[in-house]
């Protein structure tokens, strides 16, 4: 448990609180077994799912709107294992959120096949999500 700013900040593994979002990773991820080293960062109250970076995953990011709770989550994710060169990103447009971001730097393309490799996530998951988008746009 850390404080910054008055405020304390709790890393531990995920529990039954955090089910949906780890069954969402587990459903996507290559390697589901990186979900036995995630972390969930408790910020006031609110509970953020980190998957480490591995082999396939590159890295991650995690999103919030409050640019405290950006520096809480930067500061607890420094120095984890799995999780290199944590740093902030700041949006430019004021309808993005901020992002802490860990590992090589996210591919700045809207390429799916690319962001979901970098991400980690199954061949499956990657095909899934591509006809998804096609279904939506039609």
């Amino acid at each position: 448990m850390t404080r910054r700013r008055g405020r304390t900040v709790e890393v531990r593994p995920p529990d039954q609180r955090d089910e949906e979002q780890v069954s969402w990773y587990r459903d996507r991820l290559d390697d589901p077994t990186l979900l036995d080293q995630a972390v969930v960062v408790v910020v006031v109250g609110s509970r953020f799912l980190a998957v480490p970076r591995s082999s396939r995953r590159r890295g991650g990011d995690l999103s919030a709107g409050d640019a405290a709770v950006i520096w809480h989550l930067r500061d607890a994710l420094a120095g984890l294992e799995g999780f290199p060169d944590v740093r902030v990103r700041w949006s430019t447009h004021p309808d993005s959120c901020h992002a802490v971001e860990w590992g090589d730097p996210v591919p700045n393309t809207n390429d799916d096949t690319v962001r979901g490799r970098y991400f980690g996530y199954s061949d499956r998951a990657i095909v899934a999500y591509a006809e998804e988008m096609a279904s939506r746009e039609q």
